[in-house]
């Protein structure tokens, strides 16, 4: 019987995952150009903050000596802040709306599993900004949470609250009228009967989007040498860093390894394209989460009108009933 029921439990999770591919496929291109400012515009917004402060960092001898006025450390420290918060604000801007697309998304996946359609993604993505306080709280108290666990020796309490909190942004989606502390909660309580199901899905869904997908393309992208070609102006930069000094220090301690600036650029040039293909695969996981969701909604409610149906049967009122007699006192 456990095994019927382990059995039944993981074809119910691979019928999610392959539903949530085929919707994220079919609405592949809304979901890239929602998702294109998000993620493009935190890289470009760091490369604009990197590449001021680099063409700064070869220019201000020379500024230094035409203009005496800019031989004060403060001063420069200061232009050096202005140059760069042009970038700064690009990628807090794309920050913030990676954060509420967290959410929204949610949103938009409820209305494909119901049939419907995301041509108005603002309509989405503004239940969520309405909600902007509520939900910056319920932000914090999940960076709180996980904060308090990423202490080494609480990893598995970690992986185990993970699970449970796997539902959190599409109980604060999808449920207006909970608040933060409640949306965490009631996630829980969705989890709470369901940990082994929802453990399925998000290890099908950390080994596809997180390592299996971001890998094959960070291969395809390194082997199109397209890696070495962005990888020289980062490392430009790189090459303003003491590596030198650094490499001393571990031949000192007869370490056998040397930092070279070109791996180190080349390294960031592969993380930022893993990052960019994570990110996109964001709807992917937020179809499959909120299928999850739905699905054990659905359960819950049905369970609650069989138990309804049961109790009138035995003769005993219901909730509901007792509710309505009240109402009408």
């Amino acid at each position: 019987m456990a095994k019927t029921k382990k059995d039944s439990a993981f074809a119910s999770v691979m019928k999610i995952f392959f539903n949530g591919v085929k919707l994220y496929f079919l609405n592949f291109e809304k979901f890239f150009k929602y998702m294109a400012f998000p993620i493009l515009g935190q890289i470009i917004g760091i490369a604009l903050i990197f590449a001021a402060s680099y063409v700064f960092t070869l220019h201000v001898s020379a500024f230094t000596n035409k203009n005496p006025i800019f031989d004060n450390i403060p001063l420069v420290f200061l232009m050096l802040i202005v140059i760069t918060l042009p970038g700064f604000f690009i990628f807090c801007k794309a920050f913030w709306d990676y954060i509420v697309a967290m959410a929204a998304l949610n949103s938009m996946a409820s209305s494909l599993l119901e049939g419907g359609n995301i041509d108005d993604t603002g309509v989405h993505t503004e239940l969520i900004k309405r909600r902007s306080w509520s939900y910056i709280v319920f932000l914090l108290l999940i960076t709180t949470i996980y904060s308090i666990l990423s202490f080494p020796l609480l990893w598995g309490l970690l992986a185990v609250v993970f699970v449970y909190m796997a539902l959190c942004f599409q109980v604060f989606a999808l449920e207006e009228d909970k608040n933060a502390v409640e949306a965490i909660v009631s996630a829980i309580g969705y989890v709470k009967y369901n940990f082994w199901k929802t453990a399925m899905l998000l290890l099908i869904l950390g080994i596809t989007t997180y390592w299996l997908v971001p890998g094959l393309i960070s291969w395809a992208f390194d082997i199109g040498d397209l890696g070495g070609f962005f990888s020289y102006p980062v490392e430009q930069y790189i090459r303003l860093l003491p590596i030198n000094d650094f490499n001393m220090i571990l031949s000192q301690f007869n370490i056998p390894f040397a930092l070279k600036s070109y791996s180190i650029a080349k390294h960031i040039v592969l993380l930022t394209v893993s990052f960019a293909v994570t990110g996109f695969t964001l709807p992917l996981r937020s179809l499959c989460c909120t299928a999850l969701y739905k699905d054990i909604n659905k359960r819950n409610y049905a369970g609650k009108i069989a138990a309804e149906k049961l109790a009138q049967r035995a003769g005993k009122p219901s909730k509901r009933k007792i509710q309505n007699e009240d109402d009408e006192d």
